[in-house]
């Protein structure tokens, strides 16, 4: 586990600072990204600011912690692509689309998890 750390440094990093804020922020990162995401969401599911209940809050608050492990898988792929000779910019690319899709999982096991 720690050869694994060390050869992410950053995105081991952006792993903490992310789950950290993700908690810190009291939902306030886990509603950005559902922000993020919503255009890709289904529109049979129900707004964000529609929905209620007592699990509402925890979940958002859950979505931005869980977010955080993204940073530890891009940055696994980032070595992946680094490997086989991949450009700079098309690894950013790669990096920031796994952020997002991870979002979009997240938000999407979240919302149909619990309103199915």
């Amino acid at each position: 586990m720690w050869l694994f750390i060390k050869s992410i440094p950053r995105s081991a990093i952006a792993f903490l600072i992310a789950g950290a804020l993700g908690l810190l922020s009291m939902g306030f990162l886990g509603a950005s990204l559902y922000y993020a995401v919503l255009f890709a969401l289904p529109s049979s599911l129900p707004h964000l600011d529609s929905i209620g209940g007592d699990w509402v809050w925890p979940a958002v608050i859950m979505v931005g912690m869980l977010w955080s492990i993204a940073f530890l898988i891009a940055g696994f792929l980032n070595n992946r692509l680094i490997a086989r000779g991949m450009r700079t910019g098309l690894r950013r690319a790669v990096y920031v689309f796994v952020l997002w899709l991870w979002a979009y999982a997240l938000w999407m096991i979240t919302m149909y998890g619990r309103l199915a």
